[in-house]
């Protein structure tokens, strides 16, 4: 659904959606088919650990609800974010519609968790802590 939101806004460039799951991706293929001919809409079916692009080949990225950057070490998932990123390139990590947004402690230990791991990797960090929750990480430069 993001894909779609997105793609209609944009003026120029594309997205890229990825996801794990075949059944997310076939579903986003059947909804973006139009904006896909056009070059608008790529997807692709993999892990965020297994995404690979040009360095420095995007002024935004963002992920709804995926929890691997608060649940376990996210390392390797913001390094591959880190190089896709220009300078001054921008990250939303946004959560949603879970239990943890009612519950403050728990907001506060996903903004904990999230905001550790983007620093060490050199991303300017701010959070907006309503629902939903959103955690901005700005690649300097």
């Amino acid at each position: 659904m993001a894909v779609s939101l997105v793609a209609d806004k944009l003026l120029d460039g594309r997205i890229t959606a990825i996801d794990r799951s075949a059944t997310a991706i076939a579903r986003a293929e059947q909804r973006n088919e139009a904006l896909s001919a056009r070059g608008r809409v790529e997807l692709q079916k993999t892990e965020l650990a297994g995404f690979r692009c040009a360095d420095a080949s995007f002024d935004k990225a963002f992920a709804v609800n995926v929890n691997a950057f608060w649940t376990r070490d996210a390392t390797e998932e913001v390094r591959i974010l880190w190089e896709a990123l220009r300078p001054g390139g921008i990250l939303h990590l946004v959560y949603d519609g879970t239990e943890a947004m009612h519950d403050a402690a728990k907001s506060q230990r996903i903004v904990n968790a999230v905001t550790q791991v983007l620093r060490r990797k050199g991303f300017e960090v701010s959070a907006d802590t309503g629902n939903p929750l959103c955690i901005t990480g700005k690649r300097p430069g």
